[in-house]
């Protein structure tokens, strides 16, 4: 798991693909600090889809966050293994999708637990 929001674990990435229309929104810093609640992702929304760079990808959800006094969901989303390969992104249901566990095969690198 990745973390919370905390000095060290930032709501945002340095580096992040380009978004296409029709694309995920990354979640805002207004939505990332400040009082709310943030839990880790349950089972049923483990596995998800997100349309990323103009493609849908497969995802974990490692974690959930709902600002105090906001109807946004935000997910702490991860797609490869490395160092950069995860944003918190807003949930939109045209963007972000349920998906079947994966398999081995076709699961996010490092992921397939």
């Amino acid at each position: 798991m990745i973390g919370g929001v905390t000095s060290d674990v930032p709501f945002s990435r340095p580096h992040r693909p380009d978004l296409r229309p029709g694309d995920v929104a990354y979640a805002p810093r207004e939505l990332m600090s400040g009082p709310g609640r943030s839990w880790d992702a349950e089972p049923r929304w483990r596995w998800a889809r997100i349309r990323l760079g103009g493609r849908w990808r497969p995802v974990v959800v490692e974690r959930w966050r709902l600002h105090q006094g906001s109807t946004r969901w935000a997910a702490l989303v991860r797609w490869d293994q490395g160092p950069t390969d995860w944003a918190w992104i807003l949930y939109e249901p045209a963007t972000v999708r349920r998906a079947p566990r994966p398999t081995t095969d076709n699961a996010p690198a490092g992921n397939s637990g």
